[in-house]
């Protein structure tokens, strides 16, 4: 994710798009969640974020700002106030405007691990075919290509058909998370991991067969490990602004 988002960002800086009167027009965009990690102190204020992904300087500065307007309460042991690095996902979007690269940022949430949006598969989608699974994460608490380990645990389809598609809608699923979780949290000095079952469904609009994703995710959302014990986690109480948008 690191090395296509630095491409893609290169490629909306290069492009120049313009209407034949000259009027600035909107070129492609880049959307993506970002994970920040932002250091905590145990008096509830905010440390300086480190960003998992590599951005032209005026997108750190945008997404600097975004965090910096957060409020939050901090991590506890056993009670006690403690410092400790939360993982946040930010919604960010890049787009080209008459030659000019616009950067958006949303409303950041606190999250251990970020999720992308999925890539519909083309066959399927072109075949009306959809599903909903289910993937079980497993997070080491430590840096390195290995820390996270992801497998499908669960699908249903919208038809027999859709079955057909089972291994690009897996991949799929699992690219989804891919690169989530570079960056490790920690709480009073604690490096932290987990098991997680995250949802992906995939739905097209050339077809009325639908999972029901409520009932899909509520039977197989399976037992996720949680903290250790006495340990919880900042929060975000407060954001200061509503979503911005920046221009270098």
């Amino acid at each position: 994710m690191r090395v296509l988002s630095t491409l893609v960002l290169s490629f909306l800086v290069s492009a120049a798009p313009a209407t034949a009167t000259g009027a600035p027009e909107a070129g492609p965009q880049l959307r993506m969640n970002l994970q920040v990690l932002v250091p905590v102190d145990a008096a509830g204020q905010a440390g300086e974020p480190r960003i998992a992904d590599d951005l032209p300087a005026e997108a750190q500065v945008a997404v600097r700002e975004r965090v910096a307007a957060l409020a939050f309460a901090p991590a506890s042991r056993d009670g006690e106030a403690v410092p400790s690095e939360l993982s946040l996902s930010v919604p960010f979007t890049a787009q080209n405007v008459g030659g000019q690269v616009q950067y958006t940022v949303g409303q950041p949430k606190a999250d251990p691990f970020v999720k992308q949006m999925p890539r519909y598969p083309y066959e399927a989608l072109r075949d009306g075919a959809g599903a909903a699974l289910m993937v079980r994460v497993e997070l080491a608490p430590q840096a390195g290509a290995d820390r996270m380990r992801a497998e499908v645990v669960a699908t249903e389809f919208t038809s027999r058909r859709a079955s057909r598609y089972q291994r690009q809608f897996e991949k799929a699923a699992i690219d989804t998370l891919s690169g989530c979780c570079r960056l490790v949290e920690t709480i009073d000095g604690v490096p932290l991991g987990g098991v997680h079952h995250v949802p992906v469904s995939f739905s097209s609009s050339q077809s009325r067969e639908r999972v029901d994703t409520d009932a899909f995710n509520a039977a197989h959302a399976g037992e996720s490990a949680g903290l250790p014990e006495g340990l919880s986690r900042a929060t975000i109480v407060d954001s200061a602004s509503p979503d911005g948008v920046a221009s270098p």
